[in-house]
């Protein structure tokens, strides 16, 4: 079955610890696959193992059958493991995965979790092997499936929980209510936590309840109880904050023995729908009221020009007989009106039968009646929250008495449109059932729009600035599926690209079931406020926070108002210490303060330097900028200046010229070259340059770095300068090697640093050039060493691996088909075997630690980590020997690095495998000190006579015809020197020796 990750397919096996589990194992060596799976189904008889010998094959397996688990090999040609478990986890994320490599390097353990490997597990050498894997692949599968029939059945209660409206509860059937359960709702709803009113610190009858309601709801539900049906209660309760909530409860009865023991139902708020009820009940009534109290007459007729409704007034105004009225026909309206009250029937019935075809349109006009009246006419159609149109108002009223104002009337009506203008107000409506969006005309002049734009609600939300679409769409949304209103200041785009801020606020219409039903607001184009508050804040504040002094003064010289900057400049502690005095009573030389007012009547402004005197008397330079302040007319009101402090500005300019002067010194004696670059091309070399491409520096003047590099790189350099340019791209490495190409054809090596400044007031890059051709060669060349050991090195190793778990896999099986005679010889052909695999493994570290041409990495390192899985993994690997610890190991960073645990299995491995005992005793310590921490690895072997002691750990005695105990120890030496640590050995008491390594803490 494919593990339970959304998956493809559904399994019908049978549940609990019998059922069968199906295993992948992909291994290129196809004997050890073989092999293993033989030990993996005779250990286990639920297993059925299936190989592959390539990742590619095994990812067709898995598309054609059901898998349990994957078991797959690292080293593989065409796609590693890494890579394969990389494939599977894009289509089965959670399906078991493990790992079972020989090659056991931190480095790929790390990159198989970081990966969602499920565990990771190295080949050793014997039948033990497929014990733990057969284990840690069934404990995998049960893991799996117990997490996806747990998360299955948390699933469909939290979506149970998550549907209740409101609160779902379970209480005893008592007066106060008490709850045995109440769901996460509760605290929404009521205000208090579930929790309060599990423990009794809240009572639902009592503290919640209203008290009015409380005798009504318990006496309709207990009628529902003895009637043993459903109850169904609406009431008021109040929160803990103290507001009052209608709610809607309904529930029934849980009986035990005839008894009622417990009440279970769900509560719900419905306050919205209740004030909804009563204010449309409240603007019926005002509707009502308004139409009979209005001086208007009004008639409403609806989409098939019957009369719905009209008013005492319209009758009145109109003189119409009740029978004609009582017709309910507004063409028989039409006609009487036409026979007996128009002076005009022709235009009025015009206008009329237009309206009538075309129901969206809004009219006013006059009518001139035959007895000299004239009545204001007003027409618009009847349109509903949903922007259903459900017929047309006619709205009449007498402006006889005024027509002699009709001129002032007209005026008014012009301001008032110049005023809704000026606003730039509009009105929207929004209907989430039809997904329909109204836009008054207003909005969509602030929009920039046409006036017969329709936008959707999704276009309405593409106009807002990218920053705020995600701001308006969640207050939308709320709106929508909450009921939440919402005031926002946000900011749209036209489309011409104008960005304009405005002021947009939203309600929320509900229908009778409580759901929402319209959504509508106000737009406000508030851009010209917006400015107008920011420029006063900015002024404000900088003129409160400016470095620079400010002061005001009159025409007169006399200062008004100055800000805490110019008080701090000067010495004096407040304001009030300076207005009212003279401005030239601040300078040392007050003329020449006094002869800068010629100037600044001649063209109204004037910048210079004065030495200004503090209140203490000391005196400093300060740059002046002065210039009249005007009014609308543009004529001068008064003085404005600012004042900086430049007496370090000038000092620093003195030091600078000095400095130049000793960098241009430097720059020429350098042995790199140095350019500098604007506008692509050089517009400074010094000599070293000209060395190193052999032209003069006259002829690199005007050049540029694509002159004078080789061909294939010029690609290069065109991309770095683009990445430079290019805001949104990362900044390529300010250090970089191309090859150059001489003046006389001859091709050089060169590394480049480059950093961008400014040279003579523009922007510019700096970059030195080195010669490293010699360099370059002497490291092409030893990387094409250290390529081809490591090759060799891996495919030796990886072929010793495999060929040697094959033998001695083999070499198991025999066991029980050998004589005693034999099984001697048997085991030391297994021993010499096993010694040989862990040989390869060394080896790999050796090579690993001392064949890198990379500075050594050390970082901070767990040690108790480190320690323990290696301990772990001894312990597997060495069954007949005792491995203890003194715990605690201390929890502390060192100083090393993934290599770490190659220094503590070598150690370890020492201690087991030149043994001499039938059970060999390690003992292992650890203790932290101020600076280190220190270990010892004590056994109960032959002991290391003394004059072997600082052998050991040499190159000499790395060989396997040497006394010593082979490459693994000066691997050790090796990684603690570089880690700047120290191991020794010594004698151990009674017998054996003690391996003490000390390493350096992390800061």
């Amino acid at each position: 079955m494919v593990a339970p990750d959304g998956g493809n397919t559904t399994s019908s096996r049978p549940p609990g610890n019998k059922e069968p589990i199906s295993i992948l194992h992909v291994d290129d060596h196809v004997d050890f696959a073989e092999m293993a799976a033989q030990f993996l189904e005779r250990d286990n008889e639920r297993f059925d193992v299936e190989t592959a010998p390539s990742a590619s094959e095994g990812l067709e397996r898995l598309s054609e059958a059901e898998v349990d688990c994957i078991v797959s090999d690292y080293e593989m040609p065409g796609m590693d493991g890494l890579e394969f478990l990389k494939a599977v986890r894009e289509t089965h994320p959670d399906l078991p995965f493990i790992l079972f490599t020989g090659k056991g390097s931190e480095e790929v353990a790390g990159d198989a979790i970081s990966a969602g490997v499920t565990d990771y597990l190295q080949k050793k050498s014997g039948a033990d092997q497929y014990t733990v894997l057969a284990n840690r692949v069934e404990n995998a599968v049960n893991q799996t499936r117990a997490e996806y029939r747990l998360e299955e059945t948390q699933r469909r209660f939290r979506t149970l929980l998550s549907n209740v409206p409101g609160i779902a509860y379970r209480c005893r059937n008592e007066r106060s209510w008490p709850m045995l359960f109440v769901s996460d709702g509760c605290t929404e709803l009521t205000g208090y936590e579930p929790s309060d009113l599990f423990d009794g610190n809240v009572s639902y009858g009592r503290d919640i309840m209203h008290p009015d309601d409380h005798d009504r709801v318990w006496d309709s539900i207990q009628d529902a109880l003895e009637a043993r049906e459903p109850f169904r209660v609406e009431y008021r309760i109040r929160t803990a904050d103290g507001a009052e909530r209608w709610v809607w409860e309904q529930g029934q009865g849980v009986f035990e023995d005839g008894e009622a023991v417990a009440l279970e139902g769900f509560i719900t708020d419905v306050t919205q729908r209740k004030e909804s009820q009563e204010q449309l009940e409240y603007q019926s009534s005002l509707l009502e009221a308004q139409m009979e109290t209005t001086i208007d007459g009004l008639l409403v007729v609806d989409e098939d020009r019957s009369i719905v409704s009209y008013n005492d007034r319209f009758g009145e105004m109109w003189e119409i007989p009740e029978e004609v009225v009582e017709t309910e026909s507004d063409e028989a309206l039409l006609d009487w009106v036409v026979e007996h009250k128009l002076a005009d029937s022709d235009a009025f019935m015009e206008l009329v039968e237009d309206l009538y075809e075309r129901p969206e349109e809004t009219s006013r006009d006059e009518v001139q009646l035959t007895d000299g009246r004239v009545f204001d006419r007003y027409s618009a159609p009847v349109i509903g929250d949903a922007g259903s149109n459900y017929g047309r108002l006619w709205a009449f009223r007498d402006i006889t008495e005024r027509k002699e104002r009709e001129r002032e009337l007209e005026r008014q009506e012009f301001l008032f449109g110049r005023v809704q203008d000026i606003a730039d107000v509009g009105v929207w409506e929004y209907d989430p059932q039809t997904d329909d969006l109204t836009w008054s005309d207003g909005i969509r002049r602030i929009h920039g729009v046409d006036d017969d734009y329709e936008p959707t609600l999704a276009d309405a939300i593409d106009f807002y600035h990218p920053d705020d679409r995600d701001e308006i769409s969640a207050a939308v949304t709320r709106a929508i599926e909450a009921g939440e209103e919402f005031d926002l200041e946000l900011r749209i785009v036209r489309p011409d690209g104008t960005i304009r801020a405005i002021h947009t606020w939203g309600e929320v219409g509900l229908d009778k079931h409580g759901e929402t039903e319209l959504v509508r607001g106000v737009f406000q184009d508030i851009t010209e406020r917006k400015e107008r508050e920011r420029e006063l804040q900015i002024y404000e504040y900088a003129c409160k926070s400016a470095l620079s002094g400010i002061a005001i003064a009159n025409l007169d010289g006399e200062l008004r108002s100055v800000n805490p900057a110019l008080c701090e400049m000067w010495g004096y502690e407040e304001a009030a210490d300076v207005v009212g005095r003279s401005v030239t009573d601040f300078w040392a030389d007050p003329e020449a303060a006094a002869n800068v007012a010629q100037p600044i009547q001649e063209t109204g402004s004037w910048e210079g330097e004065l030495r200004a005197v503090r209140d203490d008397g000391t005196t400093f330079e300060a740059y002046c900028s002065v210039s009249y302040v005007t009014d609308e007319e543009g004529e001068p009101i008064a003085l404005m200046s600012s004042f900086v402090d430049i007496t370090e500005r000038k000092r620093h300019e003195q030091e600078l010229e000095e400095e130049r002067e000793k960098y241009a010194t430097l720059v020429e004696q350098s042995h790199d070259g140095v350019v500098i670059v604007q506008n692509h091309e050089f517009v400074f070399v010094n000599s070293r340059l000209a060395d190193i491409t052999g032209y003069d520096e006259a002829e690199l003047l005007g050049m540029t770095f694509a002159d004078i590099i080789a061909p294939e790189d010029r690609q290069l350099l065109r991309d770095r300068y683009e990445r430079r340019l290019d805001p949104d791209a990362d900044l390529p490495p300010s250090r970089y090697t191309v090859t150059f190409e001489t003046k006389d054809g001859r091709e050089r090596v060169a590394e480049v640093s480059a950093a961008a400044i400014r040279y003579e007031g523009a922007s510019a890059d700096l970059a030195s050039v080195r010669d490293v051709t010699e360099r370059q060669r002497y490291e092409d060349e030893l990387e094409q060493i250290n390529e081809e050991l490591e090759m060799l090195n891996r495919v030796v190793r990886h072929d010793i691996r495999n060929g040697m778990a094959v033998m001695l896999g083999w070499g198991e099986l025999l066991e029980d088909h050998v004589d005693d005679a034999g099984a001697e010889h048997l085991e030391k052909i297994l021993t010499s075997g096993e010694h040989i695999v862990e040989l390869t493994e060394i080896a790999r570290d050796y090579v690993e630690t001392l064949t890198s041409d990379e500075e050594v990495d050390i970082k901070p390192m767990g040690l108790r980590q480190v320690l323990t899985t290696e301990i772990a993994l001894r312990r597997e690997a060495h069954a007949d020997a005792e491995i203890s610890i003194d715990e605690p190991i201390p929890d502390v960073d060192v100083r090393a690095n993934e290599m770490l645990s190659s220094v503590f299995r070598n150690l370890l491995n020492n201690a087991v495998q030149h043994n001499d005992k039938d059970t060999p005793i390690v003992e292992v310590t650890a203790e932290e000190r101020d600076d280190d921490v220190y270990m010892e690895v004590a056994d109960n072997g032959p002991g290391i006579p003394e004059d072997q002691r600082e052998q050991i750990f040499g190159k000499g005695e790395r060989s396997l015809e040497s006394s010593g105990t082979g490459i693994g120890l000066y691997l050790v030496q090796t990684l603690v020197d570089q880690y700047g640590g120290e191991v020794q050995v010594e004698d151990n008491e009674p017998e054996g020796a003690v391996f003490t390594v000390t390493l350096p803490k992390a800061d």
